[in-house]
């Protein structure tokens, strides 16, 4: 579930950056779009990087139990 949330968050932050250049001023993205896309992405790295760490630590303690 995580990494399906991060990757529609992923796909948002690249739609609405795709978007926002074609809407008026063409070829120009507001600060507002960029600091919403930066969102997006710090999402996804967050749900990504923390499933990660915590499946890295999981892997260590069962190596140390045994």
């Amino acid at each position: 579930m995580k990494r399906r949330l991060a990757f529609l968050s992923w796909g948002a932050a690249v739609l609405f950056g795709a978007a926002a250049l074609f809407l008026p001023p063409q070829g120009e993205i507001d600060h507002t779009v960029l600091l919403l896309c930066a969102q997006f992405l710090l999402f996804a790295a967050t749900l990504l990087g923390v499933d990660g760490y915590f499946d890295k630590i999981q892997t260590l303690l069962n190596t140390k139990k045994r």
